[in-house]
């Protein structure tokens, strides 16, 4: 077998920084697509240390359990854990003898494995020992005959466990057994998933914590095994609090691998290359987390209740620039909303023809060529989308810095448009978010340098408006094959916090949708809002979606003037049916003249329980996604008028029809 590596030393071009207390890092087969040969070499290539083999794989392998060890030593990766056994107890002797010879087969497959850690899982059954004491003689029996056979049981307190079902029980019956060959496994799903308290952890005995499984997961009231089963993602991911956790777990003093085990229906079609780099971004993520809350840490100061923010990260400015993909069908449409909406064309590149709209220092360019490197790659040419998000920043190169430390290719701009031409390729960082996104990193000096290239003007240039204060927010579209790699990009390498996701029906289905914010220099939070497209589980064919889902918001001092100044411009806003400001006067103390002027306008409106306020109208629908959103928030709101999206979809099938 060979020698463990460090996460430095990682195979391939698979970089990343350590782990606190330079623990391993080891992941469960079961995580990824293909065969288990397609797995090892991915896992390998990722930069793992080590493996956990999943007993259905090595079942389905065409190679014996010796032949396999000297393959997965030859890719420089240990094999950790063998998992898992089940239903070891039982209130039946002679069940439980039959198991013990069971047992017994597995250390035989574990020697060839070259493997001394087997997973034992608490019992599901209604015929597994339900008396401590009876359990506590079982599981000794057990550890008995592995002690004689080099072999040590990890017993782990399933989240549906018949009697065992919480850690605390599993390391009371560890404690009370007293035995060296066995310990237990902590697993952060079986734990978290149950809303048990994981602070308990950092008083158990290091020496009796065997191995330790990590699973992120988004939050969900259904069934625990369902849940288990289908629903895990890895760290950074979901909405677990893998942070705290860990800290504990490290707070004990335990020193083996941290391992991940994700149960997960994409995961299971998706190209495991990608699911096993992203596995190993996500526990550098979780280190870095860790790490920095640390009592005495220099990686951070992070406060507690908010682990995500760490003082490594550079800062941004906020948005400065929007790129929509067009294609010629839809740019003169797309032009014309953007006109009406207070965004005047103010040049033309000769070279790309790509178009620049402004109001004041807000710049939105359009796309109208097909089959260029400016047109979005993953989305048809007769469907506008939002392919670039430029952001201002001091120090991009920090950027590119950062995004090589969670092994995020930085994207070179080697074409001409809004990139390098007098600013440099090297001072611009271009990160791929999804097949259809990206986010440039601009320096400072930068501002209006790359406008430079819309070298042909209007013949009649109208003078630039100043209707928005900055870009409220952003929404994007994924698919279920992008949609878990995006959320750690977005968490790991620009911090972005996660907010409670919702399902949101509306007139076409229920939308998964997820906000993320960012924090800047000016302290006006960068926010993304991103839907899941329930429709290209595959990761092909276009992301559609009737109503529309891609747009920007842009934010606005006077609600009731900016839509003003856009009626006058030509725009017709999205109609709201008579029917919405009904209900508008039912729910909120609203004045006669203020339901009036926001029926006359076509603006929705929502309040919190704080007293914030939020108002929002919209554009027609471009082509089958592509809309724009104009806000106005007062008051603290944090939300995005959620509540109005099932009328905003309705009235955009009704205005398309």
């Amino acid at each position: 077998m060979s020698q463990a590596r460090t996460v430095q030393t990682a195979v391939d071009d698979a970089p990343g920084s350590a782990l606190p207390l330079d623990a391993r890092t080891s992941i469960a087969t079961v995580c990824l697509s293909g065969t288990l040969g397609d797995k090892l070499q991915a896992i390998a290539r990722a930069g793992f240390d080590g493996v956990e083999i999943f007993e259905p794989d090595l079942i389905a392998a065409p190679g014996r359990p010796a032949e396999l060890a000297r393959a997965t030593a030859d890719l420089g990766l240990t094999i950790d854990l063998y998992q898992p056994f089940r239903d070891l107890d039982s209130r039946d002797p002679d069940r439980f003898r039959r198991n013990l010879i069971r047992l017994e087969r597995k250390f035989d497959v574990m020697d060839d494995l070259g493997c001394d850690l087997l997973l034992v899982c608490s019992s599901p059954l209604a015929s597994a020992a339900c008396d401590d004491g009876l359990l506590a003689e079982q599981l000794a029996t057990a550890a008995r005959l592995a002690g004689t056979r080099g072999k040590r049981l990890a017993f782990e307190a399933l989240a549906w466990g018949h009697h065992v079902n919480d850690y605390r029980h599993a390391a009371a019956i560890v404690a009370a057994v007293d035995d060296p060959a066995l310990g237990t496994c902590l697993d952060s799903f079986h734990i978290l998933s149950r809303g048990d308290d994981p602070s308990g952890i950092a008083d158990l005995p290091a020496d009796s914590i065997f191995f330790l499984q990590l699973a992120d997961a988004p939050r969900m009231a259904m069934d625990l095994l369902q849940w288990s089963r289908h629903h895990r993602c890895l760290p950074g991911q979901g909405n677990f609090d893998l942070a705290s956790f860990t800290e504990h777990v490290v707070a004990a003093g335990y020193r083996g691998p941290w391992s991940l085990e994700v149960f997960s229906d994409v995961f299971r079609h998706a190209d495991p290359v990608r699911t096993a780099r992203d596995a190993h971004r996500s526990l550098r993520y979780l280190a870095e987390l860790v790490d920095a809350g640390r009592p005495g840490s220099s990686e951070g100061t992070a406060p507690q209740e908010d682990p995500e923010v760490e003082t490594q990260r550079p800062v941004t400015g906020g948005v400065v620039s929007i790129r929509v993909a067009a294609g010629p069908t839809s740019a003169p449409q797309l032009g014309e909303v953007l006109g009406a909406i207070g965004f005047d064309l103010s040049g033309v590149d000769s070279s790309t023809g790509l178009q620049l709209y402004r109001d004041a220092e807000l710049a939105v360019v359009v796309d109208p060529t097909v089959g260029t490197v400016w047109t979005s790659p993953g989305a048809p040419a007769d469907m506008p989308t939002i392919a670039q998000i430029g952001l201002r920043s001091a120090e991009p190169q920090a950027w590119a810095a950062r995004a090589a430390e969670f092994d995020v290719p930085v994207a070179p701009i080697a074409a001409p448009g809004p990139s390098s031409k007098h600013e440099g390729a090297g001072e611009v960082v271009r990160l791929d978010v999804t097949d259809t996104l990206a986010v440039d990193l601009r320096p400072a000096l930068s501002a209006g340098t790359w406008q430079r290239h819309f070298d042909l003007v209007p013949r009649e240039p109208a003078a630039v408006t100043s209707l928005y204060t900055g870009v409220d927010h952003i929404g994007i579209g994924m698919s279920p094959a992008d949609w878990e790699a995006a959320m750690l990009l977005l968490r790991s390498v620009f911090g972005m916090t996660v907010e409670e996701g919702l399902d949101v029906p509306d007139a076409v289905g229920t939308m998964r949708s997820q906000a993320l914010t960012s924090a800047t220099e000016s302290g006006e939070p960068i926010r993304l809002v991103a839907s899941l497209v329930p429709s290209r589980l595959d990761g092909r064919g276009p992301l559609r979606r009737r109503g529309g889902l891609t747009h920007a918001a842009f934010a606005c001092a006077d609600i009731i003037a900016t839509a003003r100044a856009c009626r006058s411009r030509g725009l017709i806003t999205l109609p709201i049916p008579e029917n919405y400001y009904d209900d508008l006067r039912a729910r909120f103390d609203l004045g006669a003249d203020r339901i009036d002027a926001l029926r006359r306008y076509d603006i929705l409106y929502d309040a919190d329980e704080t007293g914030g306020e939020f108002f929002h109208f919209f554009t027609p629908t471009i082509a089958d996604d592509l809309f724009f959103e104009v806000v106005c928030r007062r008051g603290g709101y944090r939300g995005y008028g959620e509540v109005n999206s099932p009328v905003r979809v309705a009235a955009a099938l009704a205005f398309d029809a």
